[in-house]
């Protein structure tokens, strides 16, 4: 079970917009907020004070202060979410090109922190979470349904129904090349883990030409409070040719994203 939910912040208003959605997943698990802040040009002082001036803001819910200055901040995000942990942070979901040149937290973050993280992207709107649907997505592929161990407490704690997803060709076979039975399998088991865990459970396939659109528009029309995948992401600038449906994903949903990238 989840102890504790690391918030990265930036001192912009952008970041602290996560603030309400960390309070609510650390009221519903038990669990204390650490607000992070790593970077160049401030003392630890002042952002030690900065932190202490968002805490009315996290209600009656355990929290603490962690200032890493002269660090790079993915880095000091790794290095402070334990085993137990879950990061929640916004992702400014850039496109093509710039995103490799300028750099995203958020995605060295999935990359390298191998732990849940919760993104809430430029459309994601930040609402209540509990007793809503949650969209989990599996693709086929060797480690698609590896979010679902960690998707599974986050409906049962806090009550959402769950929808299986996966999108496929008019053939039934899986987009992006994942092996059809492979795919049957995983959708039978992920379901039948969130049944087990008493959440209402329903599998669906989704026919489309591009799995991320599919999933945006699902997510839209129920609407869904939270969608999860597992990402085959990496830190770094190899991520450049990687095209990650995750990151379009978190990019153009109207909801936060659950990410969960595997160690290998």
């Amino acid at each position: 079970m989840l102890r504790t939910f690391v918030v990265p912040l930036d001192e912009s208003e952008r970041a602290e917009a996560v603030l309400p959605l960390a309070t609510e997943l650390a009221d519903a698990f038990g669990a204390e907020v650490v607000l992070v802040t790593a970077g160049w040009g401030r003392t630890a002082e002042a952002l030690t004070a900065y932190h202490h001036d968002l805490a009315p803001r996290l209600g009656a819910v355990p929290w603490r202060s962690a200032v890493v200055p002269d660090t790079f901040p993915a880095d000091a995000i790794r290095d402070l979410t334990p085993d137990d942990g879950a990061v929640v942070m916004t992702t400014k979901g850039r496109q093509g090109l710039a995103r490799v040149v300028l750099g995203s937290v958020a995605e060295d973050v999935v990359g390298t922190a191998h732990r849940p993280v919760l993104l809430a992207g430029p459309s994601a709107t930040v609402a209540p979470l509990t007793d809503g649907d949650l969209v989990v997505t599996c693709d086929g592929g060797e480690l698609s349904s590896t979010v679902v161990d960690h998707a599974v407490p986050w409906a049962q704690t806090l009550g959402l129904s769950v929808r299986v997803v996966a999108v496929v060709h008019a053939d039934g076979t899986p987009l992006g090349g994942g092996d059809p039975e492979t795919l049957h399998h995983q959708l039978t088991e992920s379901a039948e883990a969130f049944r087990s865990a008493g959440c209402p459970v329903h599998v669906e396939r989704l026919v489309a030409k591009d799995a991320a659109s599919a999933l945006v528009d699902l997510a839209r029309r129920l609407p869904a409070t939270l969608v999860a995948m597992s990402t085959h992401a990496r830190g770094g600038i190899a991520r450049a040719a990687l095209g990650s449906t995750t990151m379009a994903v978190v990019r153009d949903v109207s909801c936060p994203v659950l990410v969960y990238r595997p160690e290998g």
